[in-house]
This record gives C-alpha cells, sequence and structure tokens, in this order.
C-alpha cells in the first residue's frame, strides 16, 4: 500500500511540474499571432496535427465498405443533421481545428492549437472570437481536459447531446456521479483510451468514415479490462464475451442529464420569434438497441448515388455485420432519423442561414448547389450510432436474466429465429441452425447458481477481497496519471 501511495505521489508531483514549467513558458507570450505563435517552438508538433484528421478532415479510408483505399471525410460527407460541410464552412469552422476553413486551406500555418489546448476558449471559422482575449488564452495552454475536448465532442450538430447522445456537456465537470460515467467519475480523460500518436488520435465510431490512427480503442485490451473481465475467471458472462462487446450490458441508458435529439426534420419548419427552425424530437434516458458489428460500416457521401430501403427510407450510415459473422459481436447503439432534401438521386446539400432567415429551402439549396429545385423533394433518412460513453455501475449492468428470461435484447432484430405466442410475447429464440432457446432462462438450466455467482449471474463476493478491486483501482489511477504526464 505504501507502494502505491508512492507512485500515485511521485505522479502527481511530475504532472504539477510540467503544468508550472508550462505556465511559466507560456506566461511570456506578448501577442497570439495564430499558428506561427505556437510554431515558433513546436514546429514537428505543428507539422504533425496538419495532417490529422481533426485538420484536414479528409483520408483514406478503410473501414468503409466500397471505399477502401479512396478519400473520404467530413469535407465531402452528408448525414441527417446538419446535412454537410458544403456551403456551411463559417458554422463548422466554429470547432474546426484550423483558421482555413473557409478556403479549405488546411496548411499548419492555419492550424488552431488554441481549441484543443486552451481553456473557456472560442473561435470562428477564421480566427479567435473576437469576444475573448487569445493572448490570455494561449498564455494558459495546457493539455486537453474533458471540458475541451467536450465543448465540440458534446456541441457537435449545433447543440448539447444532440449528435453522439452518449457524450454531454456535464461530463466535463470536475466531479461527476459514477451514474453520469464510470470512467470520467474515476478522474479519466478522453486520452487515456483515445491515445494520440504525433497528434493523431485513435478510435473510431460506428458512423465515422476515417481512421487517424491504426490503434484500436476498445475495452477488452489488455492494458484495460482484458478479454475475460469478470471474476471469477469461470464467470458465465466471460463465455459472452466473445459475441457480446461490453458495451451491450454496461451501457443501458443514455442523453442521462441532457435530452438526446432522435430525429431532426428538415421539412417542417416553424417560425420562432424571428427565425424559422427545424422540427426536432428529443428523449431523456432512451434505452440502448443492439446490433452486430464487425467494426466496418456502410457510409453516405455527397456524390454518392442513394436508394430508398424496405422502410422507404435512406440509410446513411449503418454498422455492417451479422449473426453468421465470426469477426462480429453486438454493441449497444442509437437509432436516428431524419428528413431531409434529395433529388431522387443523390443527397442535397443546404445553407442553413437562409433557412434560419427565411424559411426558404429552395433558396438553402441552390446557394449550396448552384440549382433550382422547386418543388423540393424530401426523404426520410436513417442512420446508427455506436454508444461508447457513459457506462453505468457494474451492479446496474444487464444480468442473464434481463436478456433471456425478461428480453431486453431483440433476439428478432438481431437475426435470430423466434416464436411468439398469440399475444406477441416472445416463446423461443434459436441461432438459425440450432435449437438452444436463448429465451427460456429456466430451460437452459441457469435457476442455481454456479460455485462463485450469484442467481443472476454476478460473480460473488470472497470475504475479506473486497479490497482486491479498491487497489486495483488505485493501480489503475497510478498509470493513467503517469502516462498523462
Amino acid at each position: 500500500m505504501l507502494g502505491i501511495t508512492v507512485a500515485l505521489l511521485s505522479c502527481l508531483f511530475i504532472a504539477s511540474a510540467v503544468s508550472a514549467t508550462s505556465e511559466g513558458v507560456h506566461a511570456n507570450i506578448q501577442e497570439y499571432k495564430g499558428a506561427e505563435t505556437c510554431l515558433a517552438c513546436h514546429q514537428q508538433e505543428g507539422e504533425d496535427f496538419a495532417t490529422s484528421i481533426h485538420n484536414t478532415w479528409m483520408g483514406e479510408s478503410t473501414h468503409v465498405v466500397g471505399k477502401e483505399g479512396k478519400m473520404t471525410g467530413k469535407l465531402v460527407g452528408i448525414n441527417d443533421f446538419c446535412i454537410a460541410v458544403k456551403s456551411n464552412e463559417g458554422l463548422c469552422g466554429k470547432c474546426h481545428a484550423s483558421y482555413g476553413s473557409l478556403e479549405y486551406n488546411f496548411s499548419v500555418e492555419n492550424i488552431d492549437c488554441l481549441i484543443c489546448h486552451a481553456p473557456n476558449y472560442k473561435k470562428t471559422a477564421s480566427g479567435p472570437d473576437p469576444s475573448i482575449d487569445a493572448t490570455a488564452a494561449a498564455r494558459n495552454v495546457g493539455l486537453p481536459t474533458r471540458e475541451m475536448c467536450l465543448r465540440c465532442h458534446a456541441l457537435a450538430s449545433g447543440g448539447n447531446n444532440n449528435k453522439r447522445g452518449n457524450l454531454e456537456l456535464a461530463m466535463g465537470a470536475t466531479n461527476i456521479s459514477r451514474d453520469l460515467d464510470v470512467h470520467i467519475s474515476a478522474g479519466m480523460v478522453c486520452q487515456d483510451c483515445h491515445t494520440f500518436k504525433n497528434h493523431h488520435v485513435s478510435g473510431r465510431g460506428m458512423d465515422l468514415r476515417v481512421d487517424d490512427t491504426t490503434t484500436v480503442v476498445s475495452c477488452d485490451d489488455k492494458q484495460c479490462h482484458g478479454p475475460k473481465p469478470h471474476h471469477p475467471e469461470g464467470s458465465m458472462y466471460n463465455k459472452h464475451t466473445d459475441r457480446l462487446y461490453c458495451t451491450a450490458c454496461h451501457i443501458t441508458t443514455y442523453g442521462k442529464v441532457h435530452t438526446v435529439e432522435m430525429s431532426r426534420d428538415w421539412e417542417h419548419l416553424h417560425l420562432k420569434g424571428d427565425a424559422y427552425h427545424i422540427t426536432i424530437v428529443r428523449e431523456s434516458n432512451p434505452t440502448p438497441i443492439h446490433v452486430w458489428w464487425n467494426r466496418t460500416s456502410r457510409i453516405v457521401d455527397l456524390a454518392d448515388p442513394v436508394v430508398r430501403g424496405s422502410d422507404g427510407a435512406v440509410m446513411m450510415a449503418e454498422p455492417v455485420g451479422g449473426i453468421d459473422d465470426p469477426a462480429s459481436k453486438i454493441y449497444a447503439a442509437r437509432f436516428h432519423r431524419g428528413r431531409q432534401p434529395w433529388d431522387g438521386t443523390h443527397m442535397l446539400p443546404l445553407k442553413h442561414e437562409v433557412v434560419k432567415e427565411t424559411g426558404n429551402m429552395t433558396k438553402a439549396i441552390l446557394v449550396a448547389t448552384g440549382k433550382i429545385y422547386d418543388p423540393v423533394q424530401y426523404v426520410d433518412t436513417e442512420r446508427y450510432l455506436g454508444l461508447f460513453h457513459g457506462v453505468s455501475p457494474k451492479e446496474d449492468a444487464l444480468t442473464c436474466k434481463d436478456c433471456h428470461r425478461d428480453h431486453k435484447i431483440d433476439f428478432e432484430a438481431l437475426g435470430y429465429d423466434v416464436k411468439k405466442d398469440a399475444s406477441g410475447n416472445l416463446i423461443s429464440a434459436t441461432k438459425p441452425g440450432e435449437s438452444l432457446n436463448l429465451a427460456d432462462f429456466t430451460a437452459n438450466g441457469r435457476t442455481e447458481a454456479r460455485s462463485g455467482e450469484s442467481a443472476d449471474g454476478s460473480a460473488a463476493t470472497t470475504p475479506g477481497f473486497g479490497i482486491v478491486p479498491a487497489l486495483m483501482g488505485l493501480l489503475t489511477v497510478a498509470y493513467l496519471s503517469r502516462r498523462r504526464s
């Protein structure tokens, strides 16, 4: 225990020393002149960042089906939220880590270091926001904090928790509850999982086009929870990890503090005050859905011809995988609906400000495309987004009974053969070609607890051994602190 305490104190001392040194050096900045000020000392870091996805918003696709080896990214993409960057560069540039958004000039001379490194910073597409003291911000730079990451990622698509659903501003607070996210409540920051290499960030969501590094961010990494995270090692839960990803059981709700956007309708506008607003539906604490995913995806770009699915909607982004794919696991996800303009073959970009100021969609599309569409055609759209944040405390995770008795998992949607009674109640769920009934907890012989496991499938606690996870927690904190420093 003494050794752990010493390690923790050492990490804190190192972090304090780094912070103090940083503050001392940057306090001498006389005037912030954009990237020029930072590059005077950090030229290599700047050049590394200039080639990152955070700056270029483009890259070579490796995990999008049909686009392997091709250049894609946010600049050429379209979605069911803010539609497209095209004609909206001024809005998107409020977060884009570059001062060259308007001219599409993403050279190293235009990078904006402060958006990731300065607290309480605001920017425009072409420079710091006039409302802030940019020189004061530059004097106070440091390692990115959760607040710095979330001011862009939580506010994606124009508002708090609009897009991701499991990233909200409340997660940037100094102290948050375990109910909101167990990892953040333990003091973890974004880069503990999303590690950086030469200013390129690791991690890829279910609906993202480009990987910035080859590093896979995963809970079952040996440095995190490992492939068999449950105790004792023989736990029934460990027999599920080859097909169930951690989030399927450990993310039980999202939109916990701030409501989450569930749909966005660009056809039906309403006048409020002196501006037109789109129709948005929000929910509080919705339950995730579950999908198969093999870590590849299908995603639509502006130039892609699209077709309606069997439900009449265009699928904008979806995970690839299935019950018969051995590389697939079941993940927690959310489903977003949209309604937006198209020409019958391609989705159409539009200029937000024109819609907001005039309510004239024909004019908004004309500004973006140079073509007149009158009348405007609309189509329903759909998107799947993976849920990876907002992990619940382990006592709130799904148990064997939740899925195999109470059927909180949709076996039919996941491709299992199901039988229902006259009232629609699930009787059986079997994998195609097999006979094991996954929908009958009792029939599968799970009525009695196994040795070392409680009746709901969780591990029983051995008296006197509660200190082990506590010690492991301290070691984890020490490891993360040292790695960040």
